[in-house]
């Protein structure tokens, strides 16, 4: 759900979400922004804590628990991250120190 607003079911959303989530899919003006942003990028700027309260909430939550996930969109199959981390052969040959300073940056 939090992912795919648009195309999830609401009647497969829990009972306090069903509205919002109703609401959030019959607006055009949503549709095309979340068709044009990043996901953090749409739910930080057009999910409005006033006409979207517990749908942000949820977001919310959801987004902290896979920030750099998230931050990093290795789930919408972009390469938009490939520059901002090592690749897998090049964090091997790094240290402990230098991993570390990594994560705290990517963080």
């Amino acid at each position: 759900m939090f992912a795919t607003p648009f195309n999830v079911q609401p009647s497969d959303v829990p009972d306090n979400l069903q509205m919002e989530i109703i609401e959030l899919q019959n607006n055009n003006e949503l549709k095309a922004k979340y068709n044009n942003l990043s996901l953090l990028d749409f739910y930080k700027l057009y999910v409005r804590a006033e006409d979207f309260p517990i749908l942000r909430r949820h977001a919310l939550k959801f987004a902290s628990l896979f920030g750099t996930t998230y931050r990093c969109p290795v789930l919408f199959k972009t390469d938009s991250c490939k520059d901002s981390l090592p690749l897998k052969t090049d964090r091997l040959k790094l240290g402990k120190p230098a991993l570390s300073s990594i994560i705290i940056t990517a963080s």
